[in-house]
């Protein structure tokens, strides 16, 4: 008030011509105001514009004023507060001069008065990786008290959201959508913008590469199936070791022994990333025979053993065939045939499989031939006081039987031995009691 009645005071002065002395005559006359300032009543954070309109022959400057004090800055016809305050109430004027002089406005009184809700910040839309806290927030204007209540998606989140600040707690991904707050007082209500709330979601393999095993030369293939935020990037690694491929399948082709091992892919996008299990690949080496089965011709009644030699990936089954018919039990890398007859004779061969394949040997003849068994004489041994000796030239394991005969019509057994060795002797005791003797060795 004191402010105002001297504003009132000077101006008086002014018109009484008590103050010429101080107009500077020689400069000109002051300027003359044309347009007052106007009082204003304003919203609560509202813009609000004070401005004169003066006439002079000379360059004008200004002043303005709040209650008797100079406002920093203002200096131009028109004063503008951009956000109206309880501390802008007041009584504002403005001092215009010139070389002439100056001349003090009229007072024009600002008021502030109730508003509905008026928003001043509105939500910002955000990204927040999955488990991470999100915070939405509002900065509203209006007469108090002032209600909020947030929305998601269009449905109200209820006593969770009923202030300026919506605190989300380790969001997850059925949390992303649209926010909105409605603020409220007893002049009116308004609604927010809309934050989009973008929740990232860190990759997740939803299928491992599954373990396999392939022939060598085939082509092996593994795959991921991957859950998370797109884009997802794809990095295979072989026994450590990247491989530089970025894809959801890995194909390797023609497998060799120097690609089995063990094969993982980290999953990455802009949340994390994830590594899968491990995944071997098996280079299975189909059967080679190093070694062929022989051919071999051995005397009826002896034994015949054929084998092969092999290599390839574990386990490996053998079966024998006969003139191509598979020998029943015979199914070891060896074969051994006892005691062998005539109907043996023939090809043999040797079945070799493995998981990765198979292949055939080589046919192996067996010939059966007769034994020939040869009776001699020593006659330095022949006969003696013991009996009568004779020497026996004989394959080694026949079974064979010595006859002794008086007349060639009758032949009495009177050995029968195995042969170790490919000869033996045999002594006949009843010899030295017959005048004549005949022997013969009989193969059974």
């Amino acid at each position: 008030m004191l402010a105002c009645w001297l504003q009132k005071a000077v101006r008086c002065l002014i018109l009484a011509g008590l103050l010429l002395p101080r107009l500077g005559l020689a400069g000109g006359p002051p300027p003359i105001i044309v347009v007052q300032p106007v009082s204003q009543n304003a919203l609560l954070l509202g813009l609000v514009s004070f401005s004169v309109t003066a006439s002079s022959g000379t360059t004008m400057s200004y002043q303005w004023y709040k209650d008797g004090s100079a406002i920093s800055g203002a200096t131009s016809s028109t004063y503008t507060i951009l956000s109206v305050l309880g501390t802008s109430v007041g009584n504002y004027y403005v001092k215009v001069s010139n070389a002439g002089g100056w001349v003090l406005s009229d007072t024009a009184t600002l008021n502030v008065v109730d508003a509905p809700p008026g928003i001043i910040t509105q939500p910002e839309s955000q990204t927040v990786v999955q488990g991470q806290n999100a915070t939405l927030a509002v900065v509203a204007s209006g007469a108090g008290p002032l209600s909020y209540q947030w929305f998601f998606n269009g449905t109200s989140l209820g006593a969770t959201g009923t202030s300026a600040t919506l605190t989300l707690l380790g969001v997850g991904a059925n949390q992303a959508g649209a926010y909105q707050a409605v603020m409220a007082n007893s002049l009116g209500s308004i609604t927010s913008a809309v934050a989009t709330l973008t929740v990232l979601v860190p990759p997740g393999i939803a299928t491992q590469p599954q373990s396999q095993s392939v022939a060598r030369g085939q082509n092996a293939s593994f795959s991921v199936v991957a859950s998370g935020t797109v884009p997802l990037s794809y990095q295979w690694y072989f026994n450590g070791s990247s491989l530089g491929f970025n894809n959801q399948t890995l194909t390797v082709d023609g497998a060799e022994p120097n690609k089995a091992g063990n094969y993982t892919v980290v999953v990455t996008n802009v949340a994390g990333s994830a590594t899968s299990a491990v995944a071997t690949l098996t280079v299975l080496l189909p059967p080679e025979i190093t070694t062929q089965p022989q051919s071999q011709s051995v005397v009826r009644g002896q034994n015949a053993s054929f084998s092969v030699v092999t290599s390839g990936s574990a386990p490996i089954s053998y079966q024998w065939n006969f003139n191509g018919s598979a020998l029943p039990g015979a199914t070891t890398s060896a074969l051994t045939l006892t005691n062998v007859g005539t109907t043996q004779a023939g090809g043999y061969t040797v079945l070799v499989t493995n998981s990765a394949g198979s292949v055939t040997s080589v046919v192996a003849s067996l010939t059966v031939v007769l034994p020939t068994v040869t009776l001699s004489l020593n006659p330095t041994l022949a006969l003696g006081s013991t009996g009568f000796t004779i020497q026996l030239s004989v394959p080694v394991g026949l079974t064979y039987v010595i006859q002794a005969s008086s007349d060639f019509q009758t032949w009495t057994p009177i050995a029968t031995n195995v042969a170790t060795t490919g000869s033996a002797t045999f002594t006949d005791a009843e010899a030295t009691n017959n005048p004549t003797r005949f022997y013969r060795a009989v193969v059974p």
